[in-house]
């Protein structure tokens, strides 16, 4: 019974660690959806600047090929963004829920050590198509009849530049924490993992013959026929 009671209490603890580490499972998961999903409006703008944009025949070439390699840069850098969160996705989502024991936290930790490579794309990406758009305004407006308007399209899509990397830095500061005093779950895990071998089939299997030995009567005598028939069982199983 105590026995009994011993692993149910063991497979309970390491089932409510799983059920945690899953929460964060979502929590990555969630994150990598949403930034996959504006990747991909991004590089739809992207594709669409890229085709369609009709630069005049008299257009300076440095400002054309800065702005063709702008938009190729913001382009590749969102497709990437996209792939890589769809193969997270699907990937770790799959080794999470199918994969063997442990793989919850395999996933987990994968996700979070990707999920900056991820950013740093989207990120790379959207300053990319701000870059396109500061050319292509250059390209569109004739400097010497419209350089007041030139400069100050340039200047504002210069200055949501700066406001973007200044947001990401408030936002990143304000939620930020140390990673040493995150909360963990590895060691529950660890713990029962440990734990559950010891307690399986050798304590069963130890359990029986003490029950059956006691049963008999005498210490020197032949174990007790349910003690035969539970062996028996266990065997079969």
């Amino acid at each position: 019974m105590l026995a009994a009671d011993k692993l149910l209490l063991q497979s309970s603890i390491r089932q409510n660690s799983i059920a945690l580490k899953e929460k964060e499972f979502n929590l990555h998961h969630g994150n990598f959806n949403a930034v996959g999903t504006q990747a991909a409006v991004l590089a739809g703008f992207t594709v669409t600047a890229f085709i369609e944009f009709d630069c005049p025949p008299d257009t300076n070439r440095a400002t054309k090929f800065a702005y063709y390699v702008s938009s190729i840069v913001s382009l590749a850098a969102n497709i990437l963004c996209v792939a890589n969160t769809t193969f997270l996705s699907v990937w770790g989502t799959g080794l999470a829920m199918r994969g063997p024991d442990g793989s919850m936290a395999r996933a987990v930790d994968g996700m979070y050590q990707l999920r900056r490579n991820v950013f740093a794309l989207f990120g790379l990406g959207m300053m990319a198509l701000l870059v396109t758009a500061i050319f292509g305004s250059w390209i569109l407006m004739n400097v010497e009849a419209a350089a007041a308007s030139t400069c100050a399209s340039t200047a504002v899509l210069a200055y949501s530049i700066y406001m973007t990397w200044k947001s990401y830095r408030s936002i990143t500061n304000m939620f930020h924490f140390n990673e040493d005093d995150a909360v963990s779950f590895d060691d529950l895990l660890d713990a029962t993992q440990t734990l559950i071998p010891k307690g399986g089939a050798a304590a069963r299997e130890s359990v029986v013959e003490r029950r059956g030995f006691a049963a008999s009567g005498d210490g020197m005598g032949s174990p007790h026929p349910s003690a035969t028939r539970l062996n028996a069982g266990a065997e079969v199983v």
